[in-house]
């Protein structure tokens, strides 16, 4: 169990002989791969630092204290370490592990570069550290394990840009404007009339920007560097949609509200947010004071739909689903709540809720009222679940001691408890057969066990196969053409659905939003959908059948690099397209906001997007750090002709234009070169010279039967081209950075800090 003992966590430039906890440092800064440093305090706080030249990335978190338990008991058994400063090497490029204030024996120090090198807990230790600082990266350690802070977009050096946009406001030619503090404001081109905008109090940090129209509305939409999407009324100034930003969801869980499957999804912070199953329709936000949420349960009581709660706060909140108003507001727990179950009994239901405290706790649904403290596990309890065994029903809970326990759910008395695994489990299911229930339960290896409850013998297992030994980070039951499934979801991101009662494999969906946190089963109409929540936040909903992701409402895990409204698809539907260092480009409704897809264009992070129409279909261009780019259909995320040659990346801009009746795609690069592609296959249609600065911003159009090419760089520098024969007909210095061009019938209009000129 873990508990707060006010240790504080190591921190740049602390005397690591003054700190209890433990600290392992690889590598060296003038290293290709950087040097990383990793600390863990007594009390699982966690602190991450890699510094790779010029780039520093630090997260934190809490780590339970299993895991750090475990690697003391690796070490103990182990060759014994100098004490610190005893033999100490000079600071170079190998391995450190330094342990003060842990070990019966005393403060230790192991040093590659000494006679006490580190040990073979160095590679946990390493994987641990990569696993904080790359959150998409298959994942040894179980998710219940650790807990991630928040990245501060400011603390993180991710703060706001400058970012334009050229369109129309109310009729007229204007432009859009995003200055670090100082809010974002919309601004006639014709005299420079304010037309509507917010303050450093909005609450965004704009990193992006867009004008557009849809259904006769003309359009703002911003990216912020929390990676959320928000669209106004460009006119009226009222909110349309948007998503909240963070880190997205890492716990779902899903359910019938009066009939509607909806699924409910939260994440380490922000509030816990409803929507359509089916068509991912945004329906409204549960509120948590901001303080997110590590696991929900969806429940039916005395005819309401409920939706329970918790998470680091220890509290567990319950909703009325249908209207969403709070119902109970649960308090008992003393450290972080990580797992929930609900059994329902008529017009009554129980809550089980377990945690970091070691307890189990009962709650009667329908009062808010505690029933019982079921107390007996030594660790953390990593999940919950209700047995019906043709007597009365039992509650089963797993925990980190490595042992699945059993409770009478009437008299809260312990039925048996024992251990079924040599490292931590980290699942629990109840699996319906022969009308009782087995017991299954997930472990850190990635194996499915079902169990007998009444006699404890192992009936069966799902085993993913070698090589595949990720651990289990969640389950969940359903039905499936008339027949139990389990999903399971693990550490590398997989999802597979077994059919449960014949223990073999249904489905496999590969990876995509790192490992997977939560799974739900959804039942909607005819179809069963899988939702699960994900490490970076990415929710991933899909039919089983087909195997067929559906698009779901979450913000980008990273800020926003670029937005842009496109024209109509074949239902008439405008289309926003947002993109992020995520390396996702989502697309929704431009005037409604409904999600229609969401692919991964560059898990690098992508530079630069753009919307168009290429042989009457609905385009997206996407660029990344490595200057290739890239073609995808808009309504499908099918890939398109690939554009031969790549730009000097990262590529800065991409526009879609005609050039002689051709649909082309230019890009500029990062050496302030242009270059034309015809749209439809990708072919070079032109290059254009830079001035050796990246560009910024792009434009070609068509002009009386000429067709102009114009661009703005880092330099402050504006050239424009006749894009037919290539000719460089004007190059201008400029007072300001030119975020944003555009053509228009006084002449070339120029946005950047402090506002807009025209040439």
């Amino acid at each position: 169990m873990s508990g707060g003992t006010g240790i504080p966590v190591f921190t740049a430039g602390t005397d690591e002989s003054s700190v209890h906890g433990l600290s392992y440092v690889h590598g060296g800064a003038q290293l290709p791969s950087g040097r990383v440093a990793l600390t863990v305090a007594a009390d699982g706080r966690l602190r991450v630092e890699a510094v790779a030249g010029t780039t520093r990335t630090v997260r934190t978190g809490r780590l339970d204290l299993a895991v750090l338990n475990r690697v003391l008991g690796a070490l103990r058994s182990g060759p014994p370490g100098a004490a610190p400063g005893q033999d100490a090497a000079e600071p170079g490029t190998g391995r450190r592990l330094t342990v003060v204030g842990l070990l019966p024996d005393g403060d230790a120090s192991w040093d590659d570069a000494t006679a006490t090198p580190v040990p073979g807990v160095g590679r946990a230790l390493e994987a641990l550290a990569a696993q904080v600082l790359d959150p998409a990266a298959a994942g040894r350690l179980p998710g219940v394990l650790l807990a991630l802070d928040e990245i501060d977009p400011a603390a993180a050096g991710s703060t706001a840009r400058p970012a334009a946009a050229i369109g129309t406001v109310g009729g007229r030619a204007a432009y859009a404007l995003a200055e670090p503090e100082q809010g974002f404001g919309l601004v006639a081109l014709d005299g420079a009339d304010p037309l509507g905008g917010s303050g450093t109090e909005a609450g965004v940090l704009p990193t992006a920007l867009a004008l557009g129209a849809a259904g006769g509305r003309e359009l703002f939409a911003v990216g912020g560097a929390d990676g959320a999407v928000q669209v106004w009324d460009a006119v009226s100034g009222a909110l349309l949609h948007g998503t909240a930003g963070g880190e997205g969801a890492q716990a779902v869980t899903a359910g019938l509200v009066q009939g509607v499957p909806l699924v409910f999804s939260a994440g380490r912070q922000g509030e816990v947010q409803a929507w359509h199953a089916e068509d991912g329709r945004a329906l409204g936000l549960l509120s948590v004071a901001g303080q997110g949420a590590a696991v929900l349960c969806h429940a039916r009581c005395a005819g309401l739909d409920l939706v329970a709660a918790a998470g680091d706060d220890t509290l567990v909140r319950v909703w009325d689903a249908a209207t969403g108003e709070q119902l109970h507001l649960l308090v008992g727990h003393s450290d972080r709540v990580t797992a929930l179950a609900v059994l329902s009994l008529g017009d009554q239901a129980l809550l089980a809720s377990a945690g970091q405290d070691g307890s189990v706790r009962l709650w009667d649904l329908a009062t808010g009222q505690p029933l019982a403290v079921l107390t007996g596990h030594s660790g953390t309890v990593t999940a919950l679940a209700f047995l019906r065994t043709g007597g009365d029903p039992l509650l089963a809970s797993c925990a980190l001691d490595g042992t699945v326990r059993t409770w009478d759910v009437y008299t809260a008395r312990a039925l048996d408890g024992r251990p079924v695994a040599r490292g931590w489990l980290t699942a629990l299911a109840a699996v319906p057969q022969d009308g009782r229930d087995l017991l299954v339960t997930g472990d850190e290896s990635g194996q499915l066990t079902f169990w007998d409850p009444e006699t404890w013998t192992a009936v069966g297992d799902c085993a993913p196969g070698a090589g595949q030994d990720f651990p289990v980070n969640a389950l969940a039951v359903g039905e499936l053409d008339g027949r139990p499934v389990l999903a399971a979801g693990h550490g590398d991101g997989t999802l597979r659905l077994w059919d449960a009662a014949a223990r073999t494999a249904l489905h496999t969906a590969a990876p995509d939003g790192g490992p997977v946190t939560s799974v739900a089963l959804c039942p909607a109409g005819d179809r069963t959908l899988v939702v699960c929540g994900t490490a970076t936040g990415a929710v991933r909903c899909l039919d089983p059948r087909s195997g067929a992701p559906l698009s779901v409402p979450t913000s980008h895990t990273g800020p926003v690099t670029a937005v842009a409204v496109g024209a109509p698809d074949a239902d008439g539907r405008a289309l926003l397209a947002s993109a992020g260092t995520d390396g996702t480009v989502r697309v929704r409704e431009a005037l409604g906001g409904a999600p229609l897809l969401r692919l991964t264009a560059d898990p690098a992070g992508v530079t630069a997007l753009a919307v168009g129409s290429v042989a009457g279909r609905p385009t997206l261009a996407t660029a990344g750090p490595d200057g290739t780019v890239r073609l995808w259909d808009a309504t499908d995320g099918a890939p398109g002709p690939v554009p031969v040659g790549a730009l000097p990346g990262p590529v800065g801009a991409l526009s879609f234009g005609l050039l002689e009746s051709r649909e082309v795609l230019v890009g500029g690069g990062a050496d302030g070169s242009l270059r034309i592609w015809d749209a439809r296959d990708g072919s070079p249609a032109g290059d254009f010279a830079g001035g050796g600065s990246p560009v910024r911003s792009i434009v070609l159009q068509d002009l009386g039967g000429e067709a102009l090419l114009a661009s703005g760089d880092q330099e402050a520098t504006l050239r424009l081209w006749h894009a037919g024969s290539g000719t460089l007909l004007n190059e201008a210095e400029l007072d300001r950075l030119p975020l944003a061009v555009a053509f228009g019938e006084a002449g070339l209009h120029v946005v950047g800090p402090g506002g807009a000129i025209t040439l």
